[in-house]
């Protein structure tokens, strides 16, 4: 026996890919191998930021990432005739240098409160009687310390002829605190410069965006299932629901439903073609219809990475 609830409309979170701020920067279908060129190999600060482009660029489906050798790497491979190119076969190269200015201030200050202190006694229970009486006060110094960090970074992306990509960009973000205990130099750097590489991509590569989409209606079992995650399941059920002759006629909430559990599991072609499904039978649903435009633009920025 099946049983089939209508449920109401309802919203889910949902990441999907998007184009770059400023789509003309895309290098997602440009670029197959990026070299992260650390001109300042060795420098505490340069390395970490180094760390954090590659980390950030490596966890894209877009293109091989690797950094650049220093000087007395290569001098010691090409002295033990062990030299390891970075590139092994051809493709697109581009080359991303970077230069930071950092300023690090850091204040100690001393504040002072006064303080009362009260002798109290449990014992009374008359309210009209004060059960604490203050019999000093005192002043207490205290230390604090307030904590200003910047980076400043110029990103420039060139290809092997030298030529420039993209303009060059540039970043800047401010760490501020104010407290008794302040974060070391080491993780304060980490901190930053993670943020300003992630900022960095989103300007030159498709990203992974966080929204909100609506579940129209439709079959409230298969709603449920998709909001517990269960994106297969609610799959089959509605499937089999499509596929139940004379009990249940075709809607526009489930086929878009299927479109939506299909997305959930990444087969964006085939959420697509349910979207598409559901537009021929509902064509004013703007629901059904922002659906489409966002999987197309989905399935553009992964056709490019691929």
């Amino acid at each position: 026996m099946l049983l089939i609830f209508a449920g109401c409309s309802t919203k889910v979170p949902m990441k999907t890919w998007v184009s770059p701020q400023v789509a003309a920067q895309n290098i997602a279908a440009k670029v197959d191998y990026l070299i992260i060129v650390n001109s300042h190999k060795g420098e505490l600060l340069y390395d970490i930021f180094e760390n954090a482009l590659r980390e950030r660029f490596s966890a894209l489906p877009f293109m091989k990432v690797e950094g650049s050798f220093s000087t007395g790497e290569i001098v010691l491979q090409l002295k033990n005739y062990n030299y390891i190119p970075r590139i092994r076969t051809k493709g697109r190269i581009a080359f991303l240098s970077y230069e930071i200015i950092e300023n690090h201030e850091v204040q100690r200050l001393q504040s002072t409160r006064l303080v009362n202190l009260r002798r109290c006694n449990n014992l009374i229970k008359n309210k009209n009687q004060q059960r604490c009486r203050i019999y000093a006060k005192v002043t207490l110094q205290q230390g604090v310390q307030s904590l200003r960090y910047s980076q400043q970074v110029l990103f420039n992306l060139l290809d092997a002829e030298g030529r420039t990509i993209i303009a060059s960009q540039q970043i800047k973000r401010v760490y501020q605190k104010r407290s008794k205990l302040i974060p070391d130099g080491i993780v304060l750097r980490k901190k930053v410069s993670d943020l300003i590489a992630r900022e960095y991509s989103k300007l030159v590569l498709p990203f992974r965006k966080n929204l909100e989409v609506e579940l129209l209606g439709g079959d409230g079992i298969a709603m449920r299932m998709i909001e517990e995650g269960a994106y297969r399941q609610a799959f089959k059920r509605l499937e089999k629901l499509q596929n139940k002759q004379g009990q249940v006629e075709q809607s526009a909430e489930n086929q878009y439903l299927q479109g939506i559990s299909l997305e959930f599991q990444s087969d964006l072609v085939g959420a697509l073609s349910y979207y598409r499904e559901a537009l021929l039978i509902d064509p004013e649903n703007a629901t059904v219809l922002e659906a489409v435009n966002r999987i197309k633009a989905a399935i553009s920025v992964k056709t490019k990475s691929a």
